[in-house]
């Protein structure tokens, strides 16, 4: 560990103002300060807790609480017998994507950080054509409608009769609700069923929105081992049997981040395990329609024990936030109340908007587009990373990249961002506080230009292909 960096954190709390807040809290505010700003960069480890605490004189106790504090506001990771290390903040890796509405320039940073279908000039043309279409012929709840419901029950209707043909998803209208955006949705399927302290089990390596979910609704989150098809049945029966888990969380197509898919035989396992125990699954089927067969959800195979979340995102539109959560019966009574306390309907507009493209077509034909963009990705990926170990699915949004010689992910990160490339490392996707794998999320579709995207690519193999120079080596 340098002495610079014991420098930058005693500076920066001393450059806090004097405010009567305990110790440990100013230390946490002051670590945030350094995190937000830039001073202190993901994949740090900071000082041991005995040498921060003598070098700012304080206890080793209050070090560790404000460590702990920190841990709590998502800055840190403590990793078993490895210290603590500085998160990459999601807010950091989704800059790029939230500043989407500022003019692009040359300098602009090629974007392989951020999970985003491909968004081509047809089919904003689609949207612009559906919603000069709807100003004439919408229906009149569209614009009127203000209770707290599940949505207008035409868009229901027609929602059940899609979620039955094409994704094999059995319920009637009643069964389902519209929500905005597939995250809503499962934030409404885990807190009905799901109470503070209580234990969620999920994939070792898990989407970052549950992980800040969990922080946000106080429910514990721990991991399950995974392989190439996802969560391992053997590892989720030993930790049914052994933790008693309130709900499984789960990904079955396209794992964010590795990409790793259930097959139709590791989907009865999982959910014979899950009937077994008794547990309920909240299945996560956004990236559903980007698997050009259908795969019918875990869920459909446990309906009364299960949720089930899918959305139009992924394949069609970002912008298009209309999500579909089938829910048990026995459930309703919970989620409602839930749904009209966060967002008090769905917007019926986009509903509208997604009802004339199911009805005429156009989600199938969008999102057979969307596969088709996306193959032609993997293959330009798979011929400029042909030299190093990868995982992905031909359809994919991202590669999953291993990491050859001595290289770590943050320093690639940073190298990366210094020759115009943001990509993510697999810290804002770990549940368990155990060493990063080596290993980045490379994601294709958030570049409309594929002539971008390919100079990205050529950029980071280029980087892959020399070892990490001896100035991003850290020294302890």
């Amino acid at each position: 560990m340098t002495i610079d960096l014991l420098g930058q954190l005693a500076a920066l709390i001393d450059g806090l103002p004097d405010d009567g807040q305990p110790k440990y809290l100013a230390i946490a505010r002051a670590l945030s300060r350094g995190i937000r700003s830039g001073e202190l960069m993901p994949g740090t480890r900071l000082p041991p807790h005995r040498r921060l605490a003598e070098h700012i004189g304080v206890s080793v106790q209050t070090v560790s609480r404000a460590y702990a504090q920190a841990e709590k506001m998502g800055l840190v990771q403590a990793r078993v017998g490895s210290g603590t290390w500085i998160n990459a903040l999601d807010d950091n890796r989704e800059s790029a994507y939230l500043r989407a509405g500022e003019p692009r320039s040359e300098q602009a940073l090629i974007d392989l950080s951020i999970a985003h279908p491909v968004c081509p000039p047809a089919h904003h043309q689609r949207f612009r054509d559906s919603l000069r279409e709807l100003a004439d012929t919408a229906h009149p709840d569209v614009f009127a409608a203000c209770r707290p419901i599940a949505g207008l029950p035409h868009q229901r209707e027609l929602a059940s009769w899609w979620l039955n043909e094409r994704l094999g998803m059995p319920g009637e209208p009643d069964d389902r609700i519209l929500t905005n955006g597939g995250a809503h949705g499962i934030m409404l399927a885990i807190s009905s069923v799901v109470q503070h302290g209580d234990l969620v089990l999920t994939e070792a390596l898990t989407d970052h929105g549950l992980i800040a979910l969990s922080r946000t609704l106080g429910f514990q989150l721990r991991g399950v081992a995974i392989d190439g098809q996802g969560m391992v049945p053997e590892a989720l029966d030993a930790a049914c049997r052994r933790f008693k888990p309130r709900a499984v969380c789960l990904t079955s197509s396209q794992l964010n981040p590795t990409g790793a898919t259930q097959g139709e035989a590791r989907r009865d396992d999982i959910a014979a395990i899950l009937e077994r125990h008794g547990v309920w699954l909240i299945e996560d089927d956004v990236h559903a329609l980007l698997e050009p067969q259908p795969l019918a959800p875990v869920s459909a195979r446990i309906p009364t024990q299960g949720f089930h979340v899918t959305s139009l995102t992924k394949a069609t539109m970002p912008g298009l936030r209309a999500g579909y959560l089938t829910v048990p019966r026995s459930q309703l009574h919970h989620t409602l109340p839930r749904l009209r306390a966060t967002s008090w309907m769905a917007t019926p507009l986009c509903f509208e908007v997604a009802n004339a493209w199911l009805e005429d077509g156009s989600v199938d034909q969008m999102a057979a587009h969307q596969r088709d963009l996306l193959a032609e990705r993997q293959r330009l990926a798979a011929r400029l990373l042909a030299e190093h170990g990868r995982a992905s699915r031909p359809t994919s949004l991202h590669v999953w990249l291993s990491l050859p010689g001595s290289w770590r992910a943050e320093e690639l990160q940073q190298l990366a961002e210094q020759e115009g490339v943001a990509i993510t490392t697999a810290t804002p996707f770990m549940v368990e506080q155990t060493p990063a794998p080596r290993r980045v999320r490379l994601s294709l579709g958030a570049e409309p230009d594929i002539e971008r995207l390919e100079e990205g690519l050529r950029r980071l193999a280029q980087l892959l292909d020399d070892a990490p120079p001896p100035m991003m080596q850290i020294v302890y």
